[in-house]
This record gives structure tokens, sequence and C-alpha cells, in this order.
């Protein structure tokens, strides 16, 4: 019943008249419709609650921290604190609060990037994708997957009221679907600051003449904007398929095929959850091979296929069932197996 309900509750996003530093990654296009107002796709019921999810994650870290010993000032216990990110153009934001480690505590990370340095106060981010996307931070870190969030940290850093403790942010991570934690060290990039700055000026500079930018994505995010019928309107996404093997860096769901091919591979690898893990990918794939009405895929060196329904047999049960009916059918149980899907490499 709750399912049914939260699959159909839809709510429309609010319109902000300031830059949002949790937004600021957005492609400028996104940014000047958000800007102007224009009606944007509503979160369904299912998104909006998997958002809401995020504070019940961040919570949870915070307790652990303060359980593990370490301070953090302005946490969602406090009330998180307001920080101006930019006075020109105005962004503002919320982080998830300031860590105050004292001086002797062992603090090790995962990964850190060269000007990082662990200090006794520094922001914290966190945040708690599913584990597809864990395992793409795991090895190729905050900036190059999830953007949007390593932007907002930069944007926090660079903010008068976080300098004032740290110029360096601790981001945690925990895998919503296993709670397993990675924490990473970012330091304040500058460059990436001013250009995010060069792009809100450009928007700001758009949306007064009721403008929108010309910038277009050709990625991913094409099918999972909440503007994209605004910029590419009831155009039908072609898929190239090549034979009835699909090539999923062409897909649409190229990143989610990707995350699921690694899930694959770190499923054959671990021996508690690996078989789990791989069933999620191999449900993944399968999904996506129906969908487009093709018997495999190839992904990131990983192949899937589609196999056809059909019975296991062992023995000439045929002969056996002609010769025997009555023994047949008190010793032999037939069984249809669905549809399922091989995954190699």
């Amino acid at each position: 019943m709750l399912k049914e309900l939260i699959a159909l509750e839809e709510k429309t996003p609010e319109v902000s008249s300031i830059f949002r530093a949790s937004s600021v990654g957005e492609c400028e296009t996104y940014l000047c419709h958000e800007r102007l107002g224009h009606s944007a796709l509503p979160f369904t019921g299912r998104v909006r609650h998997m958002l809401d999810d995020g504070v019940t994650h961040e919570h949870d870290i915070v307790d652990r921290l303060r359980a593990a010993g370490i301070s953090v000032l302005h946490s969602y216990v406090e009330g998180q604190a307001e920080v101006c990110c930019s006075q020109d153009p105005l962004v503002v934001g919320h982080p998830d609060g300031i860590l105050d480690v004292l001086e002797g505590r062992e603090f090790a990370l995962d990964y850190a990037d060269e000007n990082f340095s662990l200090s006794r106060f520094m922001l914290l981010e966190v945040t708690a994708p599913n584990h597809f996307t864990f395992l793409r931070l795991e090895r190729n870190h905050l900036r190059e997957i999830l953007w949007r969030k390593y932007a907002q940290v930069q944007m926090y850093l660079n903010s008068e009221e976080i300098r004032s403790y740290s110029n360096c942010a601790v981001a945690i991570i925990k895998n919503k679907n296993t709670s397993a934690l990675y924490e990473e060290g970012i330091s304040l990039d500058t460059k990436v600051v001013n250009d995010t700055l060069e792009k809100l000026k450009r928007v700001e500079e758009l949306t007064l003449k009721g403008s929108v930018s010309k910038f277009r994505c050709d990625d991913w995010r094409k099918n999972y904007c909440r503007y994209k019928h605004l910029c590419f309107g009831e155009e039908e996404q072609i898929t190239p398929v090549g034979g009835d093997i699909l090539k999923g860096e062409s897909l649409s769901e190229a990143e989610t095929l990707k995350e699921a091919a690694e899930v694959w591979r770190r499923g054959k690898l671990l021996k508690l959850e690996g078989e789990d893990l791989i069933a999620d990918s191999r449900d993944q794939f399968a999904e996506v091979i129906r969908q487009y009405g093709a018997k495999g895929l190839v992904i990131d060196e990983v192949r899937a296929l589609m196999i056809a329904e059909g019975l296991n047999r062992r023995t000439n049960y045929e002969l056996l069932k002609q010769r025997y009916p009555d023994i047949y059918s008190e010793v032999v149980s037939e069984v249809v197996r669905e549809a399922y899907v091989r995954v190699s490499d």
C-alpha cells in the first residue's frame, strides 16, 4: 500500500531567486531555467523520499562521529548554519557541519587530494549514494563521479564563514545499500570556484534578458534532467543498436550500466555479500536488455546475454515418460525456467 502511494505522489520543486550551493554544479542552461522559474518536471514520490532519506544518513554519520569522540559543530543538532559562498553573484548554502578533531586523535582517510592537510577544524559534507555509485567513488573520487557535490563543497570552502575555520573538507560517503563508508579529503580549488562564479555571472546576464543559455548536454543528463522537456522537447531517444547485442556505452543508461558492471566485478571478489551484488547487477542488465528488445549487451568489457526459457534435462525424460508414465509423474518434477541473464567478462 505505502509503496503504491509513494510511487504516485509528486511534488513540484520550489523556485529560488538566489543561487544555492547545492545546485551550482549544474549546467548553465539548467540554472537559467531554474532562475527564470520555468516549469520543472516534478519529483516523483520515490525520488523525493529517496532525497529525504539522505537526511537520515547525514544524522547517522554525525551521531557516529560524536560517538567516536569527534565533535561536530553547526550540525543538524544545533541547526545547520547558513553560509554566504559568494557575494557576486549571491550564493548561499547550509553545510552539514564543522569537524573539531582534537590534537593527537587519529583520522585516516581513504583518499585526499594533493593539497589537503589535516587540521583541527575541517568542513564536513555527507552524501549517501547507491552501491553502484559508491564503488565508482572509491575508484575515481568525488570530483569525477559527483561533480555537483564536489562543486558544492568548493563553494562552501570559499565562504567567509568556513574560511575562518579551514580551507579543507572531509566528505564522508555512506553506501546506502550496505552502510559501507568512504572518506575523502578535499582542499579549496580556487579555479573551480572562479569557473563556477563566471558561469553564474553568465546565467545572471542571460536571465536578466529573459534568455536561456544555448548549451545543451549530450550525455546521461539529457535523460534525467528536470528541464529536459524544455531543452529537447518530445524528441525520441535514438538508440544505436549493433545487431542483437547492445553497445552499452551508446545507451542513455550507460552510467548506470557501468555501475552495474563494476558491482558485478566486485561481487565476484566478495564472499559474504557478493551474491547479492551480482544479483543486483544482473537484474539491472536484464531490465535494460528487455527494454530494448535485444539479446544482450556489452559494457566496460562485461558481456550480458539473455538466456531463453527452457527445461534443464539431464536424461531422456521423454522416453521415460512414454514408457513409464506413472513412475515419471511420481519421481520427476518439471520447472519452467524463466529467461535470465548470463554475465561474464
